[in-house]
């Protein structure tokens, strides 16, 4: 991937989101982390489940297929940044990770102005862990031929 990628999917966007994810739900398996930002970083992606507020995966996967031509590509891109993200927010104490990620601080991200793009991905994202929350990780995995 291009040095700009890493620029404009950083750290510290991704550790917001995990936050934001944690604030939604109770724990989030690791496995199931690795398939966040793929998701979420992705202008294309957020920008259909802006309009599309209750879609499900499988039907996003055929209405809109081009998304997912390179999802197994971003998989591997993002990987370094959730596993910096991750290490950096256990460090600061701010999830636990054990067999599962925990949060022990919540995000406030109410009346702060943490760009727009960030709002975008803020307004998606309980619309994403409803669709997510349907499957297990081994079936998200298999949907979306993630290859290891």
């Amino acid at each position: 991937m291009k040095e700009i990628y890493y620029v404009y999917n950083n750290e510290a966007i991704s550790s917001c989101i995990f936050l934001l994810i944690l604030n939604k739900i109770d724990t989030l398996d690791i496995a199931r982390s690795c398939l966040v930002l793929p998701f979420l970083l992705d202008d294309r992606t957020v920008s259909y489940l802006s309009k599309n507020k209750s879609a499900e995966l499988e039907d996003m996967i055929k209405e809109q297929s081009r998304l997912f031509t390179s999802f197994n590509k971003r998989y591997l891109s993002l990987l370094p940044v959730t596993i910096n993200s991750l290490t950096i927010l256990n460090a600061s104490n701010q999830i636990s990770i054990g067999n599962e990620i925990v949060a022990t601080t919540l995000l406030d991200s109410e009346d702060k102005i943490l760009g727009d793009r960030f709002n975008k991905i803020q307004e998606v994202i309980p619309t994403f862990v409803s669709m997510i929350e349907k499957h297990s990780t081994i079936q998200l995995y298999k949907i979306l031929k993630v290859q290891l």
